[in-house]
Parts: structure tokens; C-alpha cells; sequence
């Protein structure tokens, strides 16, 4: 059976970069989550990687983290050819 992509390495480290991002930027999980309008344990379940993001969370959470789309798609395809 294949691997989940939520335990892929390249899929952890999506996430502590994203996680980085929003601490560099001074934001709480809950300052971040209130401006997405999501439930906290949202994003503190994705940053614990016990919840997977889907592809169109992503694209809002990074254009909230100052990202645009191809500055994320980049970060994806930078992950994916180390």
C-alpha cells in the first residue's frame, strides 16, 4: 500500500516551512486562524501534522502568510526536487 502523503518528508517540511513563515511574521496560530476564519484546532492539527492540507487551504493560507500563488507553488515544487 502506498505511503499517505501526510507522511511524506517532503509534506513535513511544507509544513514547518509554512509553520516558520507564520512565526517569522509574528502571527499566533489563533491571530492567523481568525483571519482565515477557521476553528484554531484547524490549523494546530495541520502544524502537528495529525491533518493534511488540502490544495486549496494551502493556496489561502500562504496568500494570508504574503504568498502568492506562484511563490507557493514554488515552495511545492522546491520540496519536491531536493
Amino acid at each position: 500500500m502506498p505511503k499517505k502523503t501526510i507522511y511524506a518528508k517532503e509534506y513535513r517540511e511544507l509544513v514547518k516551512a509554512l509553520r516558520e513563515t507564520r512565526k517569522s511574521q509574528g502571527f499566533t496560530q489563533a491571530e492567523l486562524c481568525a483571519a482565515l476564519d477557521w476553528p484554531q484546532q484547524r490549523l494546530s492539527a495541520v502544524e502537528r501534522g495529525s491533518r493534511r492540507l488540502d490544495v486549496m487551504e494551502y493556496f489561502v493560507l500562504a496568500e494570508k502568510l504574503g504568498m502568492s500563488p506562484k511563490a507557493a507553488l514554488t515552495l511545492v515544487l522546491n520540496l519536491r526536487n531536493k
